[in-house]
């Protein structure tokens, strides 16, 4: 089965490899009333620059710089959000990103694509470190890194072009003793 497309089960979820036909449902998703505006997707809407990032983002994971999934759940619905790790220059750390669309929310399906994303890093890829930002008012996605076991970077080790942003890692030897033992990331 060479070439084969990689999935990842969980729980409720089946990650994909993202598609171009799952552009609309991003668009759908940061069109919704309580998608936060101020995040940088729709912000590349309101430009006009949307489409030409998700046409680079599946470049780039198609080119081995990213991998971009899909979330569909398992009960049939489709691209309900993404989760995406991005190298970080040509370190061996990635970071991590994901949105979901808002009908969604508070049901827990991010943390556990994240979480899929995570153990997919640090096992098969073999990433050396997953970091990922929220905004600082963005308490929910705060939390689901935390959730993640991803902890605050020190602020003195960061550019200052992330200011207003919460920054968090995890390194692949800290998550192998406090969460891939247990199979699982989640507190």
């Amino acid at each position: 089965m060479e070439n084969a497309p990689v999935l990842i089960p969980t729980g409720r979820c089946l990650l994909r490899p993202a598609a171009p036909e799952d552009y609309d449902a991003l668009v759908a998703a940061i069109g919704s009333p309580a998608f936060p505006q101020e995040l940088p997707l729709p912000d590349l809407y309101r430009q006009g620059k949307l489409q030409a990032w998700f046409d680079s983002m599946l470049s780039m994971s198609q080119e081995g710089k990213a991998c971009v999934f899909s979330i569909d759940l398992q009960s049939g619905a489709r691209c309900i959000g993404q989760v995406s790790l991005v190298r970080r220059g040509t370190s061996a750390s990635w970071n991590l990103a994901f949105w979901l669309h808002s009908s969604h929310w508070g049901a827990g399906l991010a943390a556990e694509a994240a979480q899929a994303m995570i153990r997919y890093a640090f096992t098969v890829m073999m990433v050396d470190e997953v970091w990922a930002g929220a905004a600082l008012w963005n308490q929910r996605s705060i939390r689901t890194l935390d959730k993640l076991g991803l902890q605050p970077v020190d602020s003195a080790q960061l550019d200052s072009s992330l200011a207003g942003l919460h920054i968090s890692s995890i390194a692949r030897e800290h998550w192998l003793k406090t969460c891939g033992e247990a199979g699982h990331g989640l507190a």
